[in-house]
């Protein structure tokens, strides 16, 4: 593939998380949710229009219609959508998507402003996974930036509070199962430096195909250090694992494209991201590292049905189209 900017790969993965459905009102109101924590100001107004004025302001115009998509689809209600800058030569242009006389009433039922109209920065109540990724996606959406496949792994959403910033973290410790750091130069950030927890995470928001570019990056890069240890090894039998892992690593990915994660069951999706993240592990070192642990006989069914989904997706990609 070919190599691209920390800017436009972040652009990327907005782009594509930008394309898929908005889901129900209450998925699309989590969604706002963390788009507003990120990339939400809070303007007070005077004279016969008192009151707050919410804004949703980015440089992506893939993210401003996702905003203005999820407000109707949240709340039946039409905010206005602001350009400014285009044709400038320059200044690239930045988007608003104004909530309006409604913007006190929308950011109290998303608990960003408090009963008296205060900003709140208290956390969300417990809420399902659907809910949790959404409210992920979109603080990612409003507020991340994430280094292109090729350089030293760094994925950070950043926001305007610490407190903000810790239970943000906590969610996405529970989608990528490893805690995040907190910086806090300037802005708060969550900040994730591990390859594989970043291609986790953005499977599970949704962005599949930056997913894939990641991993293979990372596979590229295990596979050449693991090419550096045949000089030490017993060289048929770690080109054995290797190639083996390799095939298994393309079945997973084949799948993926084929049926998407949410197509896989937990036990295969389980494994697959195991195989992803671990390409050089023996089955039974694939199976300890799962949780709980399983043997080698567990993960090699597993894996054989991994295989079944790509083969039938190499079957079905394989058909001559109707005439």
């Amino acid at each position: 593939m070919s190599a691209v900017s920390s800017g436009s790969f972040t652009e990327a993965v907005r782009q594509e998380l930008s394309r898929l459905p908005t889901g129900g009102q209450a998925t699309a109101r989590r969604e706002l949710t963390g788009l507003l924590r990120t990339a939400g100001t809070l303007t007070l107004r005077g004279g016969s229009d008192a009151g707050p004025e919410i804004r949703i302001v980015t440089a992506s115009g893939a993210v401003a219609r996702r905003a203005h998509a999820l407000v109707v689809r949240g709340f039946a209600h039409r905010p206005e959508l602001q350009v400014r800058g285009a044709g400038e030569v320059r200044h690239s242009p930045r988007y608003a998507v104004v909530l309006g006389p409604d913007s006190r009433a929308i950011a109290t039922e998303l608990g960003v402003l408090d009963a008296q109209g205060r900003p709140s920065t208290a956390p969300p109540g417990p809420m399902s996974e659907v809910h949790r990724v959404a409210l992920v996606r979109g603080a990612l959406l409003g507020g991340g930036s994430v280094s292109r496949p090729g350089r030293e792994a760094h994925l950070e959403i950043a926001v305007g509070d610490r407190r903000v910033g810790e239970w943000l973290a906590a969610l996405v410790e529970a989608i990528v199962g490893a805690p995040p750091g907190l910086s806090e130069s300037g802005r708060t950030r969550v900040v994730v430096k591990s390859g594989a927890r970043i291609g986790a995470l953005l499977a599970a928001l949704g962005a599949v195909g930056a997913y894939l570019e990641v991993e293979e990056h990372q596979l590229r890069r295990q596979l050449r250090a693991d090419a550096n240890r045949l000089a030490n090894a017993d060289r048929a039998n770690l080109r054995r694992t290797i190639e083996a892992a390799a095939t298994q690593v393309a079945a997973v990915e084949r799948a993926i494209r084929a049926v998407g994660w949410e197509g896989l069951d937990e036990e295969v999706r389980e494994v697959a991201l195991a195989r992803l993240a671990n390409p050089e592990a023996s089955l039974a070192e694939l199976g300890s590292l799962l949780d709980p642990p399983v043997g080698k006989s567990a993960i090699h069914r597993r894996l054989r049905r991994l295989e079944q989904f790509a083969d039938v997706a190499d079957t079905a990609e394989g058909e001559p189209e109707d005439p």
